[in-house]
């Protein structure tokens, strides 16, 4: 029993998956034979009759029918008569009933809507649709013209196979041969004049989007009037194809002109005032510095910018020259897992009469109040004084001769153009997108030009800053010591530099080499920890710490000041170097989360409860107005079926 019924809701599962593809398929049409016919054409009241065909493949079941037919470039439409197979379907709107049709008309034209006399289901099925048409005909005195949209682009993804279109004039309106051109747009099509009897025959068949339409130019009739929305068409045909192009090319040219030219300008700039001097040859490397530059304008004059790394280099520097102490004390982790350091900055007697602007401004900024400062206090509060220790190194670079302009000021110059014509793109954007259906879509192109050539400004600003002869020649020899630096162990024995290891740190900072250059000396036996360094969890001369205010050791300073040098126990360098290495990660890591903190407070905000054309092979020798090109005929529209 219940292998049958798994054999049952198998077989049922199989069925399903074979036959759900079938029943779900779309309804499909596709148009046999699309033909059109205008007939009954009054050249003087300027009317005449459209007849659609339709021979169709129905695949799936409809029930009924819609065309619409726009009503730009006519007066009006009226006269609808709609047939199935021969048999006129009754004008009735609103009820829907089978064997009814509703014309109205809409926002998109003229609305056809009819209704079979039954469902079709996978059969053929002949349609007719027929109106009368007013005021389509154009009048110009070198010869009147009949322009139709026989074929619509828009059949809901539907081709048609065949189409014909057959135009009847009435007599004495027939195509004079040499004069009168007869074309078709859309797809490639051949024509066939005959008299007053013109055939345009589509050579392909016509897929969704494409069109089939047919131009005809006939004698003028002088009693003809003109329809009212010829002379605005007229216009706008004239501009679109004699004015526009020039237009285009014009503005193209100019947003050519702009975005290179702007681009070039900049460059030009740049090339004869924003490159350094060149100078003469420097050794590869240096191993001492090559003169007196203070660290943070060294890092400053380098890479042309004031980072947070020299600033940090003129803290280290301070303390190298005895004008301030760093203390670290550790503190067990939380269940006595790990030590914690916490830092503490502390002041020596060492007048600051001799400190540069930047370097005062540091030192102020740290003991105005107190002759110490723990590190946890500068978070939320030291970040104003960033900006203008950078603002101070920047001033500093002019006054050794290095600049000729604050570097900041010229990027900042450079930056400020860029801005301000990205603006005025956005201006130039906004002004286009109003005007240009009325002008030209390349109006857009001038924005985009402007924009480029602001972008161009904003990169170029940044190495625009200029160097003297002076600045050029520091910089090489500067950089030839931070080779050093970088690759000591290419160019010196450790062990041997190790005695420059505390003289050369605040260098190592301000070059963003700190902690390479403390580890590179962890395992290099006998090398001091800095003087103004107290780990006070070390004990022996750091016990106690270090007291704000009271003077270095006499020795110290200039020398060991001992008659020898002092043992130590195994690992203490590596401890120190461990240390050391912490300290000056945690003062880097503690500054630039003071000032991310900073910007986040400072930003933060409260929150709110065509294709071929056919063409009479005895045609004459142009339109007589109206353009020449297509896409400005009657008709079209959609035609569909549901």
């Amino acid at each position: 029993m219940q292998k049958r019924v798994f054999v049952t809701l198998l077989f049922l599962l199989l069925a399903l998956t074979i036959f759900s593809p079938i029943s779900a398929q779309d309804r499909t049409i596709y148009w046999n034979r699309y033909d059109v016919t205008i007939d009954n054409v009054d050249v003087t009241d300027n009317a005449f009759d459209v007849t659609e065909h339709y021979d169709i493949d129905f695949n799936g079941t409809f029930r009924f029918g819609t065309a619409v037919v726009p009503l730009d470039n006519l007066d009006s439409i009226t006269n609808v008569e709609v047939r199935q197979d021969g048999q006129a379907l009754e004008a009735r709107c609103g009820s829907e009933r089978a064997g009814t049709f509703c014309a109205r008309n809409t926002s998109d034209g003229l609305e056809i809507v009819y209704y079979f006399f039954q469902s079709i289901t996978n059969a053929s099925e002949q349609f007719d649709i027929s109106y009368r048409v007013n005021g389509a005909l154009r009048v110009y005195e070198g010869g009147d013209q009949l322009w139709w949209i026989a074929v619509p682009p828009d059949r809901f993804g539907f081709s048609v196979g065949e189409s014909t279109i057959t135009v009847e004039m009435p007599s004495g309106s027939a195509p004079r041969e040499g004069v009168d051109p007869v074309e078709t747009y859309g797809v490639p099509g051949t024509v066939d004049v005959r008299g007053t009897t013109i055939t345009a025959t589509a050579n392909t068949s016509i897929p969704d989007g494409d069109t089939f339409e047919i131009r005809v130019q006939y004698p003028h009739n002088a009693s003809a009037v003109p329809p009212d929305w010829q002379n605005s068409f007229d216009q706008q045909r004239d501009y679109d194809e004699n004015t526009k192009p020039l237009i285009d090319l014009g503005i193209l040219a100019l947003s050519v002109l702009i975005a290179i030219g702007g681009t070039l300008g900049i460059y030009a700039i740049w090339y004869t005032r924003g490159r350094d001097p060149k100078v003469g040859p420097v050794p590869t490397y240096l191993s001492d510095p090559p003169d007196q530059l203070s660290p943070a304008i060294v890092g400053t004059l380098i890479d042309e910018k004031a980072d947070v790394q020299d600033v940090i280099s003129i803290l280290i520097d301070l303390a190298h020259r005895g004008y301030m102490v760093m203390e670290e004390n550790q503190e067990p982790g939380l269940f006595g897992l790990g030590n914690t350091s916490k830092f503490t900055f502390k002041r020596t007697d060492k007048p600051a009469d001799d400190l540069k602007a930047y370097e005062a401004r540091m030192l102020n900024a740290l003991f105005a109040r107190s002759m110490e400062r723990t590190m946890d206090s500068l978070k939320n509060s030291f970040y104003t004084v960033i900006s203008s220790l950078q603002g101070e190194l920047y001033k500093a670079l002019v006054s050794e001769g290095l600049f000729s302009t604050n570097p900041q000021t010229t990027r900042a110059g450079w930056s400020g153009l860029g801005v301000l014509l990205l603006v005025v793109a956005g201006g130039v954007f906004f002004f286009a997108s109003g005007v240009v259906d009325d002008i030209s879509s390349t109006l857009l192109f001038l924005p985009f030009a402007i924009g480029f050539v602001g972008v161009a400004a904003l990169i170029a600003g940044q190495v625009m800053p200029a160097k003297t002869r002076k600045g050029a020649e520091e910089a090489a020899k500067w950089r030839a010591f931070y080779e050093y630096l970088q690759n000591l162990e290419k160019y010196s024995d450790v062990e041997e530099a190790s005695k420059h290891f505390d003289d050369y740190l605040p260098y190592a900072v301000a070059f963003g080499l700190d902690r390479a250059w403390v580890r590179r000396f962890s395992q290099v036996q006998n090398v001091p920890i800095p003087y103004w360094y107290y780990p006070t969890y070390m004990g022996g001369r750091y016990h106690g710490g270090y007291h704000a205010g009271s003077p270095f050791p006499s020795g110290n300073m200039g020398g060991s000041g001992l008659p020898g040098d002092i043992a130590r126990a195994p690992g203490g360098l590596d401890t120190m170097s461990r240390n050391l290495s912490g300290g000056l990660e945690n003062i880097s890591s503690g500054l630039t989360n003071m000032l991310q903190s900073a910007s986040r407070v400072m930003t933060s905000q409260p929150q709110s409860s065509s294709g071929g054309s056919g063409r009479w092979s005895s045609g004459g020798r142009g339109f007589s107005g109206g353009g020449f090109s297509g896409g400005g005929g009657s008709g079209g529209g959609s035609r569909g079926f549901g």
